[in-house]
């Protein structure tokens, strides 16, 4: 297991990320507190919806009939 301490870097604390653990230069994380106060680092992912086409559900029941009671 490896053992790091954080550092003052400006007005923020941070954490050297050994090299062991093959994260690229560069990777973009998001980080949050979790329970108990675990620091949780993640690398960040696209937006699977920023170029998504048009998802709009206008005909997608189309030709369904419905049953007497389902109005």
């Amino acid at each position: 297991m490896n053992t790091v301490k954080t550092r003052k870097v400006g007005n923020s604390l941070t954490v050297t990320i050994p090299k062991a653990l093959d994260v690229p230069e560069g990777q973009e994380m998001v980080v949050y507190k979790g329970a108990d106060n675990v620091i949780v680092l993640a690398p960040k992912i696209a937006d699977p919806f920023a170029e998504a086409a048009d998802l709009r559900m206008e005909n997608d029941f189309e030709g369904v009939r419905l049953l007497d009671s389902e109005i």
